[in-house]
């Protein structure tokens, strides 16, 4: 115990030097160009890339697409409420800092990938990716891809979908970001809940770019909330501390290729409740770091070929104790990753690419193990250009192909795909099939904690799934609907105290996007929903069998309404914009028996800000804003037993260069 305490400590002391060390390395060197008076944007000249590969050459993968300002605009806390807009289920344990994990088409956990700058971080122990250890200051672009139908060998084992994160790019010159907050929940005894500090710096000289950004938050987590006896009581151990810090180092080199090392660093003290229904709580430290480095050539063979090298080292270190038990787990990961992209002519490309994985586990439930991992993968795309009476138009049909044999341990695993496609100048049109497979965790095979016991044994986890989607470019309103269908065979379901390869299920529903601009895109109108209907197929069980799977929603819903107000007050350096979202979860069963539910809830939020540039240096921008979440103040539970809070009021203020 002594010796966790006094690594807490060192953690701690680490967070505040790199605090520190930030903010006085970007006022010591922006202070250091002014006296110099150094024009970085001048002495920069980077290569001219001449190529012949389509950037946006995913021909039958169809993403959700959020930009930075679509991100910072809504002035959230964390990356999960971030999703929860997009119309994606969010199995939340309670509000930031404890476990969020996003739901997908019915899929959960390790079969949802998260990819950061082409890297899978999920946990190779139980497979997963902790939401809230990335800033979301640091992120320039969020792609959300639903279903098994990937194109790239980085989300190759994605069952339910994948979440893209692409960093912020460096730009010229050089930007700073300070985003201060505080959060109440109205709740007398703790009227200040949570305070939240980020610090974002981007610099460059010569053809170097450089990234630093710092974020640190204290949330006490204690709300009000309706308990069985329908008293409103305080929800309490549930403080949190935790901090991030990341840095990044570009270099492009005279051909146009590039050197990029990353480091994301994350630390976090959590005071974990339980359930409500019980007085058991715990104490979670987590460590968590990535650190990788990317080689670029985006232009080889005269342009016709693009070669991308990923190598990077996950560590999440996790110390848990409560008043039943005191674990520690230990993951180490090392992944390479090889991608090819090649042009053979504007009617063939082909992506080749392989991964490896080694991974050491060190855990006080799971023992020690070493596991090793990969995909080779090989996607064709073929365009086919059709004639058309305006030439502006520019139709075609596409083909994608994507074949990739993957193993893991002692498991291996063929998953092809097929995708088609029609793109004309009012409607694209696209046919998907592909194979679904997802290999057991670590958790799955090994863990033993004198009650439960993994099952080495176990096989994959596989099926079949198609859909078929129509997208349109209207000007009166353009929309995506996409109908899909799966079945899924040799589910890993704990029965008893081993886990088993005894679930199927049947899966058939439809995604539906929708979106419209008013007013000189004054008024902007976003709608993202996901409706499913699911079967369980295990004849072996006759009480589960034709039900619904535990905890899939048949209705996730989002709505979100942006309003722009550019040019006020008397001399015009003022804008705003006020952003109300609706995010709706359907019914929930508690257990595949479908004998009890979780009710259906509705998060009515609102966020705002103000925008001023100063009249000495345009460059310079002012931005107070407040959000509002939750304000129905609906009493809802995202997990069973375990209360989500009721409203609650964000107040920040950031400056931006």
């Amino acid at each position: 115990m002594y010796k966790i305490i006094n690594l807490m400590i060192k953690i701690q002391n680490f967070k505040i030097i790199i605090f520190g060390g930030l903010v006085l390395y970007c006022f010591t060197f922006a202070s250091f160009l002014k006296a110099q008076e150094i024009n970085l944007e001048a002495e920069i000249q980077l290569p001219q890339i001449i190529t012949y590969l389509n950037n946006d050459s995913a021909v039958s993968e169809e993403r959700q697409v959020f930009t930075s300002e679509d991100i910072e605009e809504k002035n959230l806390p964390d990356l999960s409420s971030f999703l929860a807009t997009a119309g994606i289920q969010i199995l939340s344990y309670g509000p930031y800092g404890l476990e969020q994990k996003a739901s997908l088409r019915g899929f959960t956990d390790e079969t949802v990938r998260i990819v950061i700058d082409g890297i899978c971080v999920n946990n190779s122990q139980y497979g997963t990716f902790d939401l809230s250890t990335i800033n979301l200051e640091e992120i320039e672009k969020i792609e959300i891809l639903r279903g098994g139908f990937t194109e790239s060998v980085c989300d190759e084992d994605a069952v339910g979908g994948v979440i893209y994160i692409t960093s912020k790019k460096q730009q010229f010159g050089n930007h700073f970001t300070s985003d201060s907050s505080v959060k109440t929940y109205f709740y007398p005894q703790k009227i200040l809940d949570t305070f939240n500090q980020s610090l974002f710096y981007s610099g460059s000289f010569n053809n170097n770019f450089i990234k630093l950004n710092a974020q640190g938050t204290f949330a006490n987590n204690q709300y009000p909330y309706l308990n069985y006896n329908k008293k409103s009581v305080p929800r309490e151990n549930a403080q949190i501390l935790d901090g991030n810090t990341s840095v990044n180092f570009l270099h492009y080199f005279t051909d146009g290729s590039s050197l990029s090392l990353n480091d994301l660093f994350y630390a976090g003290n959590k005071n974990t409740p339980g359930s409500a229904s019980t007085n058991k709580h715990g104490n979670q430290k987590d460590l968590d770091n990535i650190l990788s480095m990317q080689l670029l050539n985006p232009a080889l063979a005269q342009g016709k070929m693009k070669i991308e090298n990923n190598l990077s080292w996950l560590s999440n270190t996790r110390f848990f104790k409560d008043s039943a038990s005191d674990s520690q787990h230990y993951i180490n990961s090392i992944r390479y990753n090889f991608t090819d992209n090649v042009n053979f002519n504007r009617h063939f490309l082909q992506d080749y690419g392989l991964s490896f994985d080694y991974t050491h586990l060190n855990s006080t439930d799971d023992g020690l193990h070493n596991q090793f991992s990969g995909t080779f993968k090989i996607t064709s795309k073929v365009f086919i250009p059709l004639h058309s009476k305006n030439p502006q138009d520019y139709n075609q049909f596409a083909l994608s192909l994507p074949l990739a044999v993957k193993f893991c341990g002692q498991n291996m695993a063929f998953t092809p795909k097929i995708g088609l496609s029609g793109q004309f100048s009012l409607i694209n049109l696209s046919l998907r099939g592909y194979k679904l497979t997802q290999f057991p965790t670590m958790d799955d095979l090994y863990w033993d904690d004198g009650t439960y016991k993994g099952n080495p044994d176990l096989i994959p986890e596989d099926g079949w799934g198609g859909e078929i989607s129509l997208s349109t470019k209207t000007k009166v309103l353009p929309f995506t609907l996409c109908i899909y269908s799966n079945y899924y065979k040799n589910k890993i379901q704990w029965a008893g105290t081993s886990p088993q390869n005894i679930s199927s299920a049947f899966y058939l529903g439809c995604d539906f996007t929708v979106s419209q601009n008013f007013l000189d895109d004054r008024i902007q109108l976003q709608s993202y929903s996901e409706y499913l209907y699911t079967k369980l197929l295990n004849r072996a069980n006759e009480l589960t069998y034709g039900k619904k799977i535990m905890w899939t929603p048949d209705l996730v819903s989002s709505f979100t309404a942006n309003f722009y107000f550019p040019e006020i007050g008397k001399d015009k350096v003022w804008s705003s914009n006020l952003i109300l979202e609706a995010n709706y979860v359907g019914k929930r069963y508690i257990s595949n028996l479908n004998t009890t539910y979780l009710a259906p809830y509705l998060l009515i939020n609102l966020s705002g800000q103000l925008q001023k540039k100063m009249k000495k240096n345009q460059n310079w921008l002012l931005i107070p804003y407040f959000r509002i979440d939750n304000l129905l103040n609906w009493s809802y539970c995202a997990i069973p037993d375990y209360p989500m809070p009721g409203i609650s009021l964000s107040l920040g203020f950031k400056i931006k260069s």
